[in-house]
């Protein structure tokens, strides 16, 4: 069973809110990948889920952490992005087969997108053996490379009405770029959610 409150928990804490593309003057980049991962509760059985519904708090929150402008500024990105979320979440479980029934639904479903600060680094030496096989002399481990950036989630809890508790949920983590367009960020959010959704089980 995974041992977390169903509504009120707190997502892990590296983790998608807006996926990117990042440029580099005139020169695209790859886009940063998006790592797609699951957690469920192994006793539990999905094979009678045939309904859900949103919780009853809400279909989910958005929690922006990288600065203090940022955390004051989550409900206005929770406006902006809730009906691109929602509306892919529905439209991918009902390709699922599963239907809406609010009042009584097999699962409760509810999102919650968290950005928070990362860090990349390279030092010298880092990819040389450990041990001198080419006559070098050894290199002291000092940075050379420190990038910073901003991180971000999306996830996906399903939750047991007769449990009380999350049984199942789907993360999608990249870095975040907020100099996507909105049609960008719409098809990002929406792939990473059919991504996550595909991954639910049905057995």
């Amino acid at each position: 069973m995974i041992t977390v409150t169903a509504r009120r928990m707190i997502p892990p804490s590296s983790i998608l809110l807006l996926l990117a593309l990042l440029a580099n003057g005139a020169i695209p980049l790859a886009a940063p990948k998006v790592k797609i991962r699951t957690q469920a509760d192994k006793t539990f059985s999905f094979k009678n889920l045939r309904t859900w519904d949103w919780h009853a708090d809400g279909a989910g929150e958005v929690k922006l952490m990288t600065t203090q402008m940022d955390m004051e500024r989550s409900k206005e990105w929770h406006t902006a992005l809730d009906p691109i979320i929602t509306a892919a979440v529905e439209k991918e479980l009902s390709a699922r087969g599963l239907e809406r029934k609010p009042g009584g639904a097999d699962f409760i479903v509810n999102y919650y997108v968290l950005t928070l600060p990362g860090t990349a680094s390279n030092e010298m030496g880092q990819f040389l053996p450990s041990v001198a096989e080419y006559g070098l002399p050894p290199i002291p481990r000092t940075t050379t490379m420190l990038r910073a950036f901003e991180r971000g989630s999306l996830v996906l809890d399903v939750t047991s009405p007769a449990l009380k508790t999350v049984v199942w949920r789907g993360i999608a983590e990249t870095e975040v770029d907020r100099d996507l367009t909105d049609a960008d960020r719409k098809a990002r959010i929406e792939k990473a959610v059919q991504d996550i959704v595909k991954k639910l089980p049905t057995k």
